[in-house]
Parts: C-alpha cells; structure tokens; sequence
C-alpha cells in the first residue's frame, strides 16, 4: 500500500512566514525536506502549522533554561503534509509515512509483539512464547512484552494444566524424569510423562487451550491476562472504530494488517449497513503494522477495535458499536 499522498510546500526564497500560510492549522502528518528531498524530520503534530513554524525558527520563544528546537530553516527546501480526520487516521498515515523512509528494524520507538505459540496436534504441546516469524498457524497474540505472554500462559496453566517443561520423553509411570518434577508432584500439570492422562485426552486439553485462546470472550480468571484482541493470527479479522470529522471511520484489519482501502466512513445512523457492506480482503502487499497495531491497542486512545467473527456478524457487530 502506498499510503497517503502528501501536499508538498517549497520553501521558496527562505521566506518562512509565507510557507506557513499555505499549511492547515489542523492535525496531521508532517515531512520537513531537505536538499534533494531528503527527509529531515518527520511528525504527526495536533497542528501541523504550529509544528512547522517550530521546526524552521518561527515558534514560540524557549523557557528560560530549555534548550530551544533546532532551526532546520537553513537546509529546509520543502515541507510535505497531509492533513488527517481522526486520531486513528493519522497515527495510520504516520506510519505509512515513516516506512517509506525508516526500516522496521531501525524504529527504536516500536518493539516487535510476541505471541503465544500452541500447536494441539503436536504429540505432547505446550504453551511457549514466540515471534511473528515463527508458525503463523499456532500463533496466538499479540503482546506487548514477554513478560505479558508469560502471564497469559501462567493464566492459562490454572485453567488447563499443561506441561510447563520442554523434555523430550516416552511416557511411563515411573519415569524418574516425571517422578521428580515439582509439577507433576503439586499436579499444577496433567503429568503425560507419568501416564496420569491419555496423549488422545492431553492433545484435547491443549485444543481446549487453543479454542480458548482464540474465543471471542473469556471467564474472568483469564481476561485479564487476555487482551480482548488476542486472536489466532492465522485469519484473524478485526475492525478499528473510530469517530472523525466526517463520520464513523471503519478500518478493516486483517491477521494484524489494516487494509485502508476497504476503509469506510458513515454517519452513526447508517452503522449497520456500513457494516455489511464491509470486506475484508488480504493486503496487496505485505505489511508491518503488527508493532505499531499492538502499541496503538495497549496505549491510550480514543477508537475501538472489535474482534471479527470468520462470517456474517454485521448485525452483531452493529450492536455492539450502539453499544
């Protein structure tokens, strides 16, 4: 995807006063522009004038005692912006923005989630934590941390005693590996090493974890460790919600990627046939937004997301919009 597209000011004759006439006063994205187009500074202001005008000497004075910004004016051939309609929109913009100038690995602002990996159909599974690369299929998340994964797996430990342990063993009911594991011992684990559970029943255990996992609403015991948004990463659908300047905004995210074309604004009296008409379609090309997506959920904001059922819920989700 391409992104917004960015009115471009020159900065003609070093005359600051007359490049900030031609900027909104009002929120957006940013560029500052260097010799060749080089990109110098890049931000989502509340209002890009104000913001322009302190990057090129044309602000407020300093307090006394804070160092004053750097005046870019000298080297500033041109300011590019684009102005936004919600908080959403333009956090969206920014990043579509900021990739086409600062590779993900260099974005010391983001850190990568981490998600919760669970495979039922593996002889004997176990809840670990892993990153986006690692078998999208059994991946569970996102999360902000691994810390945050920790505590949903300790969660869901309570709930389905899973092993905690990576051995690899051949099951016997005096299996001295079994017999000396603490948690075999407390019976905080369903113990397969020792013979206590069929490995029919345990794969069942872990599916059970799994389908809970990707469940649209959890016991109390586990959403707290839960985010609402966790999902199976593997065809998850959601819908960010968002109130703009000229409705409702809808934005299509599909296994963590929003898809801004299926985008869909409408007045709040109209939400439920906004919704059916919604689609979902894969990204055109692939996407990072996974990292930006999770700090967006875990930060505060003002828009919703909704987990999206695989098939028809517009009135479903409708309501819960009214709601």
């Amino acid at each position: 995807m391409a992104g917004p597209r960015l009115t471009v000011v020159p900065l003609e004759g070093g005359d600051v006063s007359v490049l900030l006439e031609r900027l909104p006063a009002a929120p957006g994205v940013a560029q500052v522009l260097g010799p060749d187009g080089k990109s110098l500074l890049i931000a989502r202001p509340a209002n890009i004038r104000r913001w322009v005008g302190t990057q090129l000497g044309k602000g407020k004075p300093a307090k006394k005692g804070v160092r004053p910004p750097t005046n870019l004016a000298p080297i500033t051939t041109a300011v590019a912006y684009v102005a936004t309609t919600s908080p959403f929109a333009q956090r969206l913009a920014y990043e579509r923005v900021m990739a086409r100038h600062v590779p993900m690995e260099k974005r010391r602002d983001l850190k990568p989630p981490l998600y919760v990996h669970l495979d039922p159909s593996a002889r004997f599974p176990r809840l670990t934590v892993r990153p986006a690369a690692a078998d999208r299929d059994h991946l569970f998340g996102p999360f902000r941390s691994r810390q945050a994964a920790q505590d949903a797996i300790g969660a869901l430990h309570k709930v389905y005693p899973l092993r905690p342990c990576d051995f690899v063993f051949e099951p016997a009911v005096d299996l001295a590996l079994g017999l000396g594991c603490v948690f075999a011992q407390v019976r905080t684990c369903a113990a397969p090493c020792l013979v206590r559970i069929s490995e029919d029943d345990y794969r069942a255990l872990a599916g059970r974890a799994a389908e809970m996992l990707a469940a649209a609403e959890r016991p109390s015991e586990l959403a707290k460790a839960i985010p609402p948004w966790v999902d199976r990463v593997t065809g998850a659908r959601g819908l960010v919600v968002e109130s703009g300047r000229e409705g409702l905004e809808m934005y299509p995210v599909v296994e963590g990627a929003v898809v801004e074309e299926a985008m869909v604004v409408t007045p709040s009296d109209a939400v439920e046939q906004a919704v059916a008409a919604l689609i979902w379609p894969k990204p055109s090309t692939p996407l990072h937004d996974a990292a930006w997506l999770s700090a967006w959920l875990h930060g505060k904001r003002t828009g919703r997301y909704l987990r999206v059922p695989p098939t028809g819920a517009a009135a479903e989700i409708a309501a819960r919009l009214r709601g």
